[in-house]
């Protein structure tokens, strides 16, 4: 039996419910009404200043907690296709799968847009949303599985520290305000950075033999402190505030910071209970389908359909949507995207 077949056998179950428990919270506020939105702001809805607001809220995490979860998992599904298939079948596989869900993305985008790019006075923007962002983070990080760990983190530093100095010196906190996630210069530079790091520690705590389990897990609290304290001091500087719209530098630093130290509740979970959690499990397996799903649903009642979000839509769409997922566990019809 091979090392890549031995890691698979030990199943990192806190993985799996972290991925799937972001997965329902995504399906759940994608059809979720107003007024629920409302009442649970912090967690459930971004601020409704993101142009401006120096502060952000526990809603503004999911996004890179997604990317976090990927770009851990991303290490341990290169090495298993590189073993099986050899490197450039590995390099398709990954590649085809962030294309498929760049050109998703921008499908839904053409469709509700009427196009790719928009002026804004007189400057052409790219139109942008989260599944582009997804696909491209996810392409742009492969080469990086190349680079050993301490030469990515010093990338992924350099390019966050790069984007946060132009957003502040370079002009391009306007572009970011205009788009959606800071536009492709902050999904290039800002959570680009974001999974080149998480694939440090998918490599660290996946496949790395040098290190007993407990010290990985150690260093993994240690970093995630590091850039969630770093983060809130950070804030403090003028122009250096912590913005969703602007992905700007403390952004990213708080956001994982949180993320890792929120996935120690699921590791402690799995230390509990060593076996997967059915729905939690169920979701986990096929995210990008599931929230590609969700969003042509959410896209099809709310801009086609033009019905407003109430408590009977949202309670249909969710039970459609949880029947897949455990349709396409249970049945093993899984489209790995």
């Amino acid at each position: 039996m091979s090392e890549i077949e031995i890691i698979e056998r030990k199943r990192y179950y806190w993985i799996d419910h972290a991925r799937g428990f972001i997965m329902i919270l995504l399906v759940l506020t994608e059809f979720l009404p107003q007024i629920i939105r409302t009442s649970a702001r912090f967690f459930l809805e971004h601020p409704e200043n993101q142009t401006t607001t120096t502060t952000m809220n526990f809603y503004d995490i999911g996004a890179p907690a997604f990317i976090l979860i990927m770009g851990l998992l991303m290490p341990l599904s290169f090495s298993r296709r590189k073993e099986k298939s050899g490197v450039r079948k590995a390099i398709l596989h990954l590649a085809i799968r962030y294309i498929i869900l760049l050109v998703l993305g921008y499908l839904v985008i053409i469709i509700d847009q009427g196009g790719v790019v928009k002026l804004v006075d007189g400057v052409p923007i790219v139109i942008w949303d989260v599944l582009p962002t997804l696909g491209l983070v996810g392409l742009l990080t492969i080469p990086f599985l190349f680079f050993n760990i301490r030469v990515r983190a010093i990338i992924a530093s350099s390019m966050l520290l790069f984007y946060q100095i132009m957003l502040i010196y370079g002009g391009w906190r306007w572009y970011a305000i205009e788009s959606v996630h800071g536009g492709i210069f902050g999904t290039i530079f800002g959570f680009a950075s974001l999974m080149i790091f998480a694939t440090c520690f998918g490599e660290l705590l996946l496949l790395n033999k040098t290190f007993e389990q407990k010290k990985k897990y150690l260093f993994y609290a240690i970093f995630g402190v590091i850039c969630f304290v770093g983060g809130l001091l950070l804030a403090f500087i003028p122009e250096w505030y912590p913005n969703k719209r602007q992905v700007t530098l403390t952004y990213i630093m708080i956001s994982m910071g949180a993320s890792i130290l929120l996935s120690f509740l699921f590791i402690a979970l799995d230390k509990v209970v060593k076996k997967p959690i059915f729905i939690l499990d169920s979701y986990g397996k096929n995210p990008f389908l599931l929230y590609v799903i969700a969003i042509v649903f959410e896209f099809l009642i709310s801009d086609i359909i033009g019905l407003e979000m109430d408590f009977i839509i949202f309670t249909i769409m969710v039970i459609v949507i949880t029947i897949i997922a455990i349709g396409l566990d249970k049945w093993g019809k899984v489209i790995k995207l």
